[in-house]
């Protein structure tokens, strides 16, 4: 089940922005978010007949900080046809610099108890604009000029979304795959979610009081010349950076992420 790491991987892009912030977006509440896991839909080849689990997600830092810090796990028990249950536990954490330099990242992967995987890294934007990424027990590679880290592609997103546009595409890296992903993000309308049932601790704006966009994103492999997408997630994205009612759609299997608790902590606690 090593393709449900990317429980991990898809979340953290949508938490928090990057450099500008401050200036271009309303501030962005540095947070910790709890979600609650679920099966949803299935399609007829799909294996998976269960899965429950919790994924904690955590934002620290600020431009004041020089960048941000991310700590997240997912802990999930998928339930396989024939074969009873997988544990898995994914861990990620990384730091981004807050004008979008560098990305330093580290990964590891727990099923049933023990290690299977462990991977870090660096990926650092030059002064040309070129990005060449240094992965543990791998050649150096370059990727794109034109990809983000998960904090400027959610800047980038966030302002899309103010100014009523309907899509934003771009590549982006955030360490849990050998390269960059093609991405396209489809924004909707703001809607309503008074009543939105979910525990807030801390000082900041009730969640309720706000209008998020629904947005979907779908990513691509890069080889992949058909234009298919291999992997699709739909959330309501907050205007203070946080997210709500997810769907991590596997295209055979569907994870849904509901957000079950939230601690606001203070902007600039480094």
């Amino acid at each position: 089940m090593k393709r449900f790491e990317r429980l991990v991987s898809v979340i953290v892009a949508f938490f928090v922005a990057g450099a500008g912030a401050a200036a271009a977006s309303p501030a962005l509440q540095m947070h910790r978010a709890v979600y609650d896991l679920s099966l949803g839909h299935t399609q007829p080849v799909s294996d998976v007949t269960g899965i429950e689990g919790r994924m904690v997600v955590e934002w620290r830092g600020g431009p004041a900080c020089g960048g941000y810090t991310s700590l997240q796990r997912v802990v999930t028990k998928v339930s396989v046809a024939d074969q009873g249950f997988v544990s898995n536990d994914v861990r990620l954490s990384y730091w981004e610099a807050a004008d979008g330099s560098e990305f330093r990242f580290t990964r590891t992967e727990y099923t049933n108890g023990e290690l299977t995987d462990r991977e870090e890294g660096t990926a650092t934007r030059e002064k040309s604009g070129d990005i060449k990424l240094l992965r543990e027990g791998d050649e150096p590679a370059a990727m794109p000029r034109e990809t983000l880290f998960p904090m400027e592609y959610n800047l980038g997103l966030i302002e899309k979304a103010q100014a009523g546009h309907k899509v934003f595409s771009h590549p982006l890296f955030d360490g849990t795959e050998k390269g960059e992903n093609p991405t396209t993000a489809f924004i909707g309308k703001t809607v309503s979610v008074q009543g939105l049932d979910t525990k807030v601790d801390g000082k900041g704006a009730a969640l309720a009081e706000m209008e998020p966009w629904p947005v979907r994103i779908s990513y691509f492999d890069p080889a992949d010349g058909e234009g298919v997408p291999n992997f699709e997630m739909g959330y309501l994205l907050f205007p203070n950076g946080i997210s709500a009612t997810l769907s991590l759609d596997y295209l055979d299997v569907e994870v849904k992420g509901v957000l079950s608790e939230v601690t606001y902590f203070d902007p600039g606690k480094c």
